[in-house]
């Protein structure tokens, strides 16, 4: 018996069986290396990002069963990754930001001719970003941070492709209103 299984029993959920059910197995092929590459943003560090979705898919094997019983099992998934990340990030007393290293990360950045500038616009891009709704943000940081297509992001989230255009239109409309206030404060602040 390891040390695990006795709070994982005090808990109430079973220890994860010895091997995992086929489905499981190919559910986490198809989703941990993207799940990773979310958490490494967020978290900064592969190492803590890897021991973050491992420890989600950890808990999802241990309630498999019932996770299949979801009405939907990705969105589930996606959602027990996040809080594992997010559980991780507080841990090593971080914010978990998608959205802070991402900034520095962009092609615009890098081959501007004024680096800081356009770094400092890119990083307001994603200040605005952070104050979405929830699955805005899931949305527009999965269709432009990791350019998942819009099916890809459907399965990922668990919702429809039509709730995936509909989210990431909204986003814009709330971003596009953000930045015309903003524009319109600097336009009256340089007269």
């Amino acid at each position: 018996m390891t040390q695990e299984e006795p709070s994982l029993r005090q808990s109430g959920h079973p220890p994860a069986p010895e091997r995992p059910p086929l489905d499981f197995s190919a559910f986490h092929q198809m989703h941990r290396p993207k799940y990773i590459r979310w958490a490494e943003r967020v978290l900064g560090c592969r190492a803590y990002a890897e021991d973050a979705v491992d420890e989600a898919f950890e808990r999802l094997l241990r309630r498999w069963d019932e996770v299949l019983k979801k009405e939907n099992p990705a969105a589930y998934a996606w959602a027990t990754m996040k809080n594992c990340v997010c559980s991780h990030a507080r841990s090593r007393r971080r914010r978990a930001d998608l959205t802070e290293g991402a900034a520095f990360d962009t092609i615009a950045v890098r081959e501007a001719g004024d680096s800081i500038g356009e770094l400092e616009q890119t990083m307001s891009v994603f200040a605005a970003i952070s104050e979405l709704p929830e699955r805005q943000r899931d949305v527009i940081a999965l269709r432009y941070c990791f350019d998942f297509s819009t099916a890809e992001t459907a399965q990922e989230l668990g919702i429809t492709e039509a709730g995936v255009r509909s989210h990431e239109r909204h986003a814009k409309k709330s971003l596009r209103g953000k930045f015309e206030v903003q524009s319109r404060k600097e336009g009256q602040e340089q007269r």
